[in-house]
């Protein structure tokens, strides 16, 4: 086991933990023990898809914010650069050595991880069966070319960090990624992604094939979000045919 010491966080690493990059976060001290969605519990993240789903000021940033400063990743990009971050509170994060990205999608949308147009503009995206599938991997080829984690060895499994990185794109766009493009790369990656989107709650999977983690930051805000969206659809039924 190896950790690293400083004023602000502390990492504890550990290689018994070989499947997962991260594997949690706990902060000891601070603002963040004071918000509902956090306090001191230990959060725990699986070796696949992580979903951190809350409204503004909820907690979602700061953790992962804390995982890129524990990981090197400075304020953005590989923890290759290993980038010192002084953060106003401590916190402990259990990880392996393996590399880590972190994008704020929402503060860089310039550069966002998925371009910000490519979901919308990309229309024949919408199709089904092989095609659709093909089209997916065409994405993530795309993805892979700005980013370069093709660099990494199939023997590893890298973490990505992308806080809100559906932002800014539409609805149609946001089905395609959390239904398809999520899944793909959770076969290659460790992701830990934050939204305000319900669609990562409707699209959630947990079978053999893929378990979407989904840790929920504020009380009820799930089930807000679930009965808005039913009764949107409800009154659009109800009213369509009136224009």
């Amino acid at each position: 086991m190896t950790s690293h010491d400083g004023d602000d966080w502390t990492v504890r690493a550990s290689p018994t933990y070989i499947h997962h990059v991260i594997k949690s976060v706990q902060f000891l001290d601070g603002y963040p023990t004071g918000l509902p969605g956090i306090g001191t519990r230990v959060i725990g993240f699986c070796d696949r898809v992580n979903i951190l789903v809350g409204p503004n000021g909820s907690g979602k940033t700061t953790i992962l914010r804390t995982l890129a400063a524990a990981s090197g990743c400075g304020t953005g990009g590989w923890s290759e650069q290993q980038a010192q971050v002084e953060l106003p509170y401590t916190a402990t994060v259990e990880q392996d050595d393996m590399p880590v990205f972190y994008q704020d999608c929402y503060g860089d949308s310039g550069t966002s991880f998925i371009a910000s147009d490519y979901l919308d503009s990309h229309a024949y995206l919408r199709s089904t069966g092989e095609v659709r599938i093909g089209l997916v991997n065409e994405l993530i080829d795309s993805i892979e070319e700005r980013f370069p984690t093709f660099r990494m060895r199939n023997s590893r499994r890298p973490t990505l960090i992308l806080d809100e990185v559906d932002n800014h794109v539409g609805l149609a766009a946001q089905s395609i990624l959390w239904g398809d493009l999520v899944g793909k790369l959770s076969k290659k990656y460790q992701l830990i992604i934050s939204t305000h989107s319900i669609f990562p709650v409707l699209l959630k999977r947990d079978n053999d094939r893929r378990r979407d983690t989904l840790i929920e930051l504020a009380p009820e805000y799930v089930s807000i979000c679930t009965t808005e969206l039913r009764n949107a659809i409800r009154y659009f039924n109800e009213h369509q045919d009136e224009g």
